[in-house]
């Protein structure tokens, strides 16, 4: 049987033509900032600031391996003719590494911008070090998944896909996570694109919840049984069908046999089994931090004891050793 799903949603999943297609890009045009460091790797071309020659060389090693393993969730689909990567040290210095006409948010560490195939990178967000490996790996599945679905995708989509292919965690968002699981504050799905204003600080539940529900999609599998691992297949032909015009609740009625409403409100309740045990787990802890600290207390209180004790004892030896030496007998 479950080769047999396998099959099927290969055949349902199958292009229009027989290979993946190039996307022409229009010619990069130069960047307002001065970008002397220049390295080619295929189809893409890194360019840095001057003293940036370390981790541009990092950027354009790991890049392709980057591409591969974002074509592994877009097998068939179009992909972009070239990329080009541009390194900046910090984010105040984006807007000017951006291509004519657009801009870049005061906050953002790298941008996407699917048109023109051009990623710009900063090394650090104000005062603080950002990782350009994992920022270029997420600005390189926005330019992706823009290329393979036609910039069809929602913003939600465009923003959890990203998360997949990146090693972007963070404490304060699985903070916004658990605040969902237990005060059941979502923001509704047809609302969802609406919640990426432009400053930071309101964009962080959308973005919390854009990337678990992507990621919940991508391990979900054709059917609602627990025990279907899906093996990426539905996630795959669900990006698929909307490449292929497909509405994106048709296209997850074809990929997981049931609408987007209903996989997003088992997204909550699984959300809901992870994360409502992390405050009763964090109770746990402390109650089992804290005898540790009463067990060290008393181990501390009881090698001080030990010690007056012996202290005691070698004073009294020595009393008697020298009685003795007196020629007194201690009673």
């Amino acid at each position: 049987m479950r080769v047999l799903l396998i099959l099927v949603a290969l055949l349902s999943f199958a292009p229009r033509d027989a290979a993946a297609q190039t996307l022409a890009i229009p010619a990069n045009d130069p960047p307002n900032i001065e970008l002397p460091i220049l390295i080619h790797r295929g189809r893409i071309t890194v360019r840095a600031q001057a003293g940036m020659e370390s981790m541009a060389g990092k950027i354009a090693d790991r890049a392709p391996g980057y591409l591969r393993e974002i074509s592994d969730d877009l097998p068939n689909l179009d992909v972009p003719k070239r990329i080009e990567i541009r390194l900046v040290r910090n984010s105040a210095s984006l807007p000017a590494a951006a291509p004519p006409g657009h801009s870049a948010p005061s906050w953002a560490s790298g941008v996407a911008y699917s048109d023109y195939g051009v990623v710009t990178i900063a090394h650090y967000n104000g005062s603080e070090l950002t990782d350009p490996l994992s920022v270029t790996a997420h600005e390189l599945s926005h330019l992706a998944l823009g290329a393979a679905l036609h910039n069809r995708a929602p913003r939600w989509l465009n923003e959890g896909f990203a998360y997949l292919h990146s090693s972007d965690w963070s404490m304060e968002r699985t903070q916004v996570l658990v605040g969902m699981a237990w005060s059941g504050s979502t923001i509704p799905l047809r609302d969802l694109d609406r919640r990426f204003p432009a400053e930071e600080l309101e964009v962080h539940r959308a973005y919390a919840q854009s990337y678990d529900f992507v990621a919940f999609l991508a391990r979900r599998g054709r059917y609602v049984d627990k025990k279907d691992e899906g093996d990426r297949w539905p996630f795959r032909t669900f990006l698929g069908r909307i490449a292929q015009g497909d509405d994106i609740n048709d296209a997850a009625l074809k990929a997981y046999s049931t609408s987007l409403v209903d996989l997003n409100a088992e997204w909550y309740e699984d959300l809901r089994t992870r994360y409502m045990l992390i405050p009763a787990s964090l109770i746990g802890l402390f109650l089992w931090c804290f005898a540790a600290l009463l067990l060290i207390i008393g181990y501390i209180r009881k090698s001080r004891q030990a010690k007056k004790i012996l202290a005691r004892w070698e004073k009294e030896e020595a009393l008697r050793a020298e009685a003795i030496a007196e020629g007194v007998v201690p009673s």
